[in-house]
């Protein structure tokens, strides 16, 4: 299980003090480090070449809907939307693709 973010190794690392979101995965990884963003279709590709990772059973989660688009186009099946990615925001009504509220809407019982 990885995480892959746009975050800036800098930001991320403090970000992570917060939450201890890196106990719960195997590897994140920054899109900074591939020096194009998830939205590129391409990202995916240099994801895969360093990560491999087979797309027809490959499950992405994110809360941006233009990275989901590129991720699509790359070819990974298995895609999720946030319904209230910002808890200080109202949920957005997502058409696109299927989208959770929460985590444990996906997590094995």
């Amino acid at each position: 299980m990885l995480i892959v973010t746009n975050a800036h190794q800098k930001s991320l690392q403090l970000k992570l003090q917060h939450t201890g979101l890196d106990r719960y995965v195997d590897r994140i990884l920054s899109s900074h480090d591939f020096g194009v963003p998830k939205e590129d279709v391409a990202f995916w590709g240099l994801l895969q070449q360093q990560e491999p990772f087979d797309p027809a059973r490959t499950l992405l989660v994110d809360d941006s809907l233009a990275v989901l688009r590129s991720a699509r186009e790359y070819g990974i099946a298995q895609l999720l939307s946030i319904v209230q990615p910002d808890s200080q925001q109202p949920n957005r009504t997502i058409d696109e693709f299927n989208a959770i509220t929460h985590f444990d809407e996906i997590k094995p019982k």
